[in-house]
């Protein structure tokens, strides 16, 4: 299991606070738990070091079924440029599926249950008070058995989701469906630590479980296919017992938030860049996209903006940027630009913009100003050829792409991502850096 190794995150780790084996609850058993969060804990430690995972499904209870019908085991494909890495992970003691409401409370009232791991999904958080629907429901649920049945070992709740600042919404999701007894000792006995998180999972295939038999004689009908990538940084903020993720490659830190953004500016930008600028050089995959050397050249110089955005060791942001070109190019990974282009005129507001605003404007943001009006000539093209794009404002940005005149056209573009208006100076330099775009 591979992750960027820096002096900063050995040091923070160092200080980290982790104990012998215990059980742990996880919500949501998807892919990206199985190929992430769980690996993490399976290698956390051994023996009587070895931490128990008992696991609850999300929506549907048909995975669950799967593992418990092969011993709650599954396999990992890890899908190299140059051949498939197959393991099989043993952790899952028992999965059970999420409407056994009674289980998770039994459990979670249980001393020896000492963290909780989520991977429910943005979408999971925002789901309400019913613990038939909701996830954070359930768990408020679970801590009020654990309170009534008086517990005074600490707890930590732990999101692994993908979204910024994931503790503090899953703090808020859990606290609103919590009775007030439960929110008043909530403080006291309660951690809800933040992680970034990364590690691409996509669909495994019927091949994908014949490789796993073929390579260990497992017959696995829950494989999981992953990169060799892998990156887990965790809040170290926890009062109990805790699993020695630091020993399997996690970096326990105590600010997510620079690395949330490092991920956002560096791996999510330049996912973006690449996704409008490469379709325009006529490129369908990431690692055509990379390694094309216009392609490359604004890559870099998207990166060079963001890292001065950055305060993070020169070593790191060379080893995360080295990091990033290798997933790049492994074209056994290979991703679908127009599947990394949706939904642009919201992730211009995280990936470009702040950035060129940290950089004191377009003038010193070449980089950045690059992503912005690759994706202003990309929504052009596309409407341009008839050709549809998925953004949760197509329309607008339809209507805005007609206009003939560039300046307007980009204008009334960027008038739909920022609030209040675009700066003249952004949309002169916007006009000018989509003449510089590489075409097919």
């Amino acid at each position: 299991m591979s992750t960027p190794s820096t002096p900063a995150a050995a040091a923070s780790a160092a200080g980290a606070a982790p104990s012998a084996g215990g059980r742990l609850v996880h919500l949501g058993i998807g892919n990206f738990s199985r190929a992430h969060t769980l690996p993490y804990t399976a290698d956390a430690g051994a023996g009587e070091d070895a931490w128990r995972v008992s696991a609850f499904t999300g929506r549907s209870p048909a995975i669950a079924e799967t593992l418990e019908a092969q011993g709650n085991r599954y396999g990992l494909v890890v899908r190299e440029a140059d051949g498939d890495q197959v393991r099989l992970l043993d952790v899952l003691d028992e999965v059970r599926p999420a409407s056994d409401i009674e289980a998770l409370q039994r459990l979670i009232a249980d001393p020896e249950v000492s963290v909780v791991t989520l991977t429910i999904t943005e979408k999971g958080y925002a789901a309400g008070d019913d613990p038939a629907v909701s996830a954070p429901a359930r768990l408020a649920l679970g801590l009020r058995a654990r309170r009534e049945a008086g517990v005074e070992e600490p707890i930590a709740l732990v999101s692994c989701d993908n979204l910024p600042g994931n503790g503090e919404v899953l703090r808020e999701a859990v606290l609103s469906a919590a009775d007030a007894d439960t929110r008043g000792w909530f403080e006291d006995h309660v951690d809800v630590i933040s992680t970034m998180v990364d590690r691409i999972t996509p669909a495994a295939s019927a091949e994908d479980q014949r490789i796993v038999e073929e390579a260990t004689g497992f017959a696995d009908r829950a494989t999981v296919v992953t990169e060799p990538f892998t990156e887990w940084v965790v809040q170290d903020a926890f009062r109990g017992r805790r699993p020695a993720w630091e020993t399997a490659g996690a970096q326990l830190v105590e600010d997510v938030e620079v690395h949330e953004k490092r991920k956002l500016r560096l791996l999510n930008g330049a996912h973006s860049l690449m996704a409008y600028a490469g379709q325009l050089a006529g490129h369908e995959r990431v690692d055509q996209a990379i390694s094309d050397p216009a392609v490359r050249a604004l890559v870099d110089a998207l990166w060079a903006d963001a890292r001065a955005t950055l305060p993070l060791p020169a070593a790191e942001l060379d080893a995360y940027t080295a990091a990033l070109v290798e997933r790049f190019e492994n074209p056994r990974m290979a991703d679908a630009l127009d599947r990394i282009a949706a939904d642009g005129s919201v992730k211009l507001t995280v990936r470009a913009l702040p950035v060129i605003a940290d950089r004191g404007g377009p003038a010193q943001a070449s980089g950045a100003l690059a992503l912005v009006a690759a994706w202003t000539a990309f929504v052009t093209w596309r409407v341009a050829t008839g050709t549809s794009f998925s953004d949760p404002r197509a329309d607008e940005i339809s209507e805005a792409a007609r206009l003939e005149d560039p300046t307007a056209r980009v204008r009334a573009l960027l008038d739909i991502v920022i609030d209040g208006g675009a700066p003249q100076d952004l949309v002169d330099a916007v006009v000018a850096a989509e003449g510089t775009l590489p075409r097919a």
